[in-house]
């Protein structure tokens, strides 16, 4: 398969100056480890499936791990947190990539008129200006209240707020630049897959898709190009998703690794035994990582699992980093 050229990342100016001033701070954050700076992104990246086949194979000849993947959850980072950049958001997908995350995780839902946006909740309350369910609105009727982020609107450097964006639109700002992991509600299969087609990012995209095998499947019928990420709660959960060529990276529970009483803190290594890749969040603890406090973050890498989810993408990777494993 032809290995794609990711291009270096060219965030424009007017964004630059959002995450410098624009609805935050107004001053450079700085990371419990170390001052954040921008992560130079390489020239060349693997496709998502080439990406999974080599750490495969990598696991199958023994070759110890040498990093682990950062996916920002709903697009955020510790320096969208300084700054107020709302979950889900373009200018939180463009700090995620310059800031050196793998992957974004971002939510899907359609309005009213089925056009599929970015939207974590049920209800557009806690990140727009809007109450009620997002449902209830058609895409043109979304588009009149603005993004915010814990109260607060997020303007850009013109003083524009901004507006709750399409997938469309996401994935064009993702597209070259970094991975997608989409967490998907109550939007078609069919209709999904044929705009991540589109937008020529099949190769970009997985679909986080549950503990259903059969949602599973359904994605791949859809377009079997496209990885599928599907939940499990053990190694042996792998089983019904072994025919699937897309489910190649299994995602489990943070109790199974973490806190003073974890339940199976050998999953990562049990189903790196079957030849797959694994996947938790470390969001319960995101707040400890923030505060200097990395028990969590050790308890992770010991599981030797392949990605991480976190809200702070700048503070993992400098840990990681430190450890030799980015």
């Amino acid at each position: 398969m032809m290995r794609r050229c990711f291009l270096p990342v060219l965030i424009t100016l007017s964004v630059l100056a959002s995450c410098k001033g624009g609805g935050g701070t107004g001053t450079d954050p700085v990371d419990p480890v170390d001052p954040v700076d921008p992560v130079v992104k390489p020239e060349v990246r693997p496709t998502l499936m080439e990406l999974f086949n080599t750490q495969i194979e990598k696991q199958r000849d023994g070759t110890p791990r040498d990093r682990i993947f950062i996916v920002a959850h709903r697009a955020n980072t510790y320096y969208g947190y300084l700054n107020s950049i709302p979950d889900n958001s373009i200018p939180g997908i463009e700090a995620a990539i310059r800031f050196g995350a793998d992957m974004v995780e971002l939510d899907v839902r359609p309005t009213k008129d089925n056009i599929l946006v970015l939207m974590h909740n049920e209800t557009i309350d806690a990140s727009t200006t809007g109450t009620g369910k997002l449902n209830t609105y058609t895409y043109e009727e979304l588009m009149q209240f603005d993004m915010k982020k814990a109260g607060k609107v997020y303007k850009d450097a013109e003083g524009n707020p901004i507006k709750v964006p399409t997938l469309e639109q996401a994935l064009q700002a993702c597209k070259d630049n970094i991975y997608i992991n989409l967490d998907v509600k109550d939007a078609s299969p069919t209709k999904l897959c044929r705009i991540v087609k589109n937008c020529g990012m099949e190769d970009q995209v997985m679909i986080y898709t549950g503990g259903s095998a059969s949602t599973a499947t359904e994605y791949q019928y859809a377009n079997v190009n496209i990885a599928v990420h599907p939940f499990v709660s053990s190694a042996t959960g792998t089983g019904p998703f072994a025919n699937l060529p897309g489910a190649k990276l299994f995602q489990y529970d943070y109790t199974l690794y973490a806190g003073s009483s974890p339940t199976n803190p050998e999953i990562g290594r049990q189903i790196r035994a079957l030849h797959y890749l694994s996947y938790s969040n470390i969001l319960n603890y995101d707040n400890q990582l923030r505060n200097g406090n990395y028990n969590a973050l050790d308890q992770f890498i010991a599981t030797e699992s392949d990605f991480i989810q976190t809200d702070y993408a700048e503070t993992v990777h400098n840990y990681l980093k430190n450890k030799g494993l980015r």
